[in-house]
């Protein structure tokens, strides 16, 4: 066996020669290009951040809430009519679409100058408001093609909320359909808790 000295003697002669036989890690050339590879993946990193912040994906969120309009039965005591049409089971629909981005959505993202499609699946619709947050943004075109509701093309922009009031008959089963490019678009739920309030402030009997 070896002593002391003699097995840190054979240490240090192993270590000189693998510096003297070139090893990759006690190359200079090796450590000059891993300096060169880590700046570049740093300044690309830095590139691709920069462009990020440049140039943030579109986004558009999209919710729906409804209740009915009477909350208690009354059976035959009551009849609920709209522009002449007897409604059975009367609710009232708000859809909420949002642009929380930091880019408008301009008119030209819409594929084709196709429209948002929601098609609610009720026998009775009646659209009957529609507004924008902040109230100096312009509303996009909402139309009702039968029972579909239809919004755009137009400009959402930036930090811009629109908000639908519907009156159906039954209670909806809203199927979103979209053509936009380049935006990155997703339903959100309402917490429980403000489900009723989102809807409760919208008047009932208009004048």
């Amino acid at each position: 066996m070896y002593g002391t000295s003699e097995g840190a003697d054979l240490a240090s002669d192993s270590v000189s020669g693998l510096l003297a036989s070139g090893a990759f890690y006690a190359s200079q050339t090796f450590w000059t290009a891993a300096g060169v590879a880590v700046a570049v993946l740093m300044g690309c990193g830095a590139v691709w951040a920069a462009l990020r912040a440049a140039h943030p994906r579109r986004r558009l969120t999209y919710s729906t809430t409804h209740a009915p309009l009477v909350h208690e039965p009354v059976g035959g005591a009551l009849e609920i009519r709209c522009n002449g049409t007897l409604l059975a089971d009367p609710h009232l629909v708000r859809i909420v679409l949002t642009n929380p981005g930091r880019r408008d959505i301009p008119s030209g993202a819409f594929d084709r100058g196709q429209p948002i499609r929601v098609e609610l699946g009720v026998p009775y619709v009646e659209l009957v408001a529609t507004e924008s947050e902040p109230s100096a943004a312009e509303l996009p075109p909402v139309t009702l093609h039968g029972s579909e509701l239809r919004i755009g093309p137009g400009l959402i922009g930036c930090g811009t909320t629109v908000t639908c009031l519907l009156l159906v008959d039954t209670p909806p089963a809203c199927r979103y359909r979209h053509s936009l490019l380049d935006v990155k678009v997703e339903q959100i739920s309402l917490p429980a808790a403000s489900r009723w309030a989102a809807i409760r402030p919208a008047p009932l009997v208009r004048p």
